[in-house]
């Protein structure tokens, strides 16, 4: 599971050593300097204070444990009583190698040459954390569980990077904070392993982000893998058996479904697996014990999906305004509506999410385009569990004038096709703007502004183009360029120049002609050195 240099490190790796139940003697674990009992004595915390592993040695309580380790044992201790005692999980079985504690080793994960094991170096991945599966143990059902052990990052130092190409910091969150939370994340991979093992990684980590997110509401870490989901859906991880790639992301669809009917409704999910229920099957189940069904509250999370970021409001995910964007899959050229119509299709698998935007000509050049924007998904869960790889289409077709649902006010109508898939329209209107009236700054001082804004045609639209030419005082064309019409800081419809190109004049007095279509307006610029 090697991660690419512009890869947002991976909280933690699941890894199973073995198939079958081995001897003592066949177990590979590490071999630290030092261990200690957390407070608890449910935890032992493996360390080491010399080599690369090695933790930082500060020990201001002066009990002879480096404080790192007495933070590690303090917030397993701490990850246990949340997960066991306050939301209800089952305690995980213990391991076989000291039946009373599960066993934590700190190590380096976070840069290379890194803690090697199983054959690699570990920290080439830039992981928090890593949970490996040891013991299989058969459940009364028929399937497996699991024991097993936690890997933590000995330090979580910023000064930690990864990356074959550009060095990066491998954390994006650090030290105690980095700390804490990976402690909640991994243990809970130890509650998944209780319950049932071998299902897809996706719905242990899924799992595992909401827990810390859950538990942590104010760090927001996960954003940055709901992040990575927003700007690509199609990295879709619920139908490959072991994929990865968004299922961090997709915890933000646990969390909405906990915000629905409970935190008790994700336990009670792992609770379905455990008796040897498919994921799918026992979510869907677990929904519909609760009186509610599974489609209707599915569809009904693509507006918390799309309200986030700068487009947030009251009524969705307390902490919208810190969540990213949705982003449409059609790249920006894709979504420009021309005449006679336009239409895309797309493809959703089961419980993919994807959004198609269409930018509409408003019919007033004063006015910027329209945008509506089509959030869809397929709502079928259970072929997650028979025929995961079947999909479903999803298009929309729009014209200007003729059959089909009017989009708001506008002259627009659209036409959707979508099979099983369900979806929600968000129409948003162009901002009326004005036009810039003047050359700002004027004069530009060559050695002191980097950036000139022209005034445009009354015209010319936004997202139109422009050709700019700067005349002598003998007429005589001194500069041309080809310029994009955009809004600037104050709204106003206007043209922004890079001034620290070459060809742009030191000094002078000169005549702009600004021309867009057949349409143009003529100003003076003064430029000084």
């Amino acid at each position: 599971m090697q991660l690419h240099a512009d890869e947002i490190p991976l909280h933690s790796c699941l890894v199973q050593l073995h198939h079958n139940v081995p001897t003592t003697q066949s177990r590979i674990r590490p071999r630290m300097q030092f261990s200690v009992l957390s407070p608890s004595g449910n935890f032992r915390i493996h360390y080491d204070t010399l080599g690369i592993n090695a933790v930082p040695t500060a020990d201001r309580d002066g009990n002879g444990i480096p404080d790192f380790v007495d933070s590690a044992a303090y917030y397993m201790d701490a990850a246990f009583r949340f997960a066991c005692d306050t939301l209800g999980y089952r305690i995980p079985p213990r391991d076989y190698v000291d039946s009373s504690s599960w066993d934590v080793y700190l190590v380096q994960l976070g840069r290379t040459p890194g803690f090697f094991f199983d054959d690699r170096d570990l920290g080439q991945f830039g992981w928090y954390g890593a949970t490996y599966a040891e013991d299989l143990v058969p459940t009364p059902c028929g399937g497996v569980a699991s024991t097993g052990f936690i890997f933590l990052d000995n330090d979580y130092s910023s000064a930690d990077s990864i990356g074959t190409v550009t060095r990066r910091s491998t954390y994006t969150d650090t030290g105690v904070t980095a700390l804490k939370i990976t402690c909640y994340h991994e243990f809970h991979h130890l509650v998944q392993y209780g319950y049932a093992y071998g299902f897809s990684p996706t719905y242990y980590e899924m799992t595992s982000v909401w827990i810390e997110q859950r538990a942590f509401p104010s760090i927001t870490n996960y954003t940055h893998y709901v992040q990575r989901l927003f700007a690509n859906p199609t990295l879709y991880c619920l139908s490959c058996d072991r994929s990865i790639e968004g299922s961090y992301g997709y915890s933000i669809a646990l969390r909405y479904l906990a915000l629905q009917l409970g935190d008790s409704l994700i336990r009670s999910w792992w609770e379905g697996i455990g008796k040897c229920s498919q994921p799918p099957i026992a979510l869907d189940s677990v929904i519909s014990s609760r009186g509610r069904d599974f489609r209707s509250l599915w569809c009904s999370m693509l507006p918390w999906l799309y309200w986030t970021g700068s487009r947030a409001r009251e009524g969705f995910f307390p902490d919208a305004a810190v969540l990213p964007e949705l982003q449409p899959e059609n790249g920006t050229d894709d979504q420009v509506y021309t005449e006679p119509s336009w239409t895309r299709t797309t493809s959703l698998y089961p419980l993919q999410f994807k959004m198609l935007r269409a930018t509409l000509p408003s019919g007033d050049p004063r006015s910027t385009a329209d945008t509506a924007d089509f959030l869809a998904t397929n709502p079928a869960i259970r072929e997650l569990a028979s025929d995961a790889r079947r999909s479903t289409d999803y298009s929309v077709s729009i014209v200007r004038s003729g059959s089909g649902e009017p989009l708001s006010t506008s002259p627009y109508r659209c036409t959707r096709t979508m099979d099983t898939a369900c979806d929600v329209v968000i129409f948003r209107s162009g901002l009326a703007t004005a036009v810039q009236q003047t050359p700002f700054p004027n004069p530009l001082v060559h050695s002191l502004h980097r950036e000139l804004f022209l005034p445009v045609p009354a015209e010319a639209r936004a997202g139109d183009r422009a050709t700019v030419a700067l005349l002598s005082s003998d007429g005589v064309e001194v500069f041309r360029t080809d310029a994009a019409i955009e809004l600037n800081a104050t709204g106003q419809r206007s043209i922004r120049l890079a001034t620290t190109a070459p060809p742009f004049p030191t000094h002078g007095i000169f005549v702009v002609l600004i021309r867009s279509g057949e349409a143009s307006v003529v100003t003076k610029l003064a430029v000084l050195p």
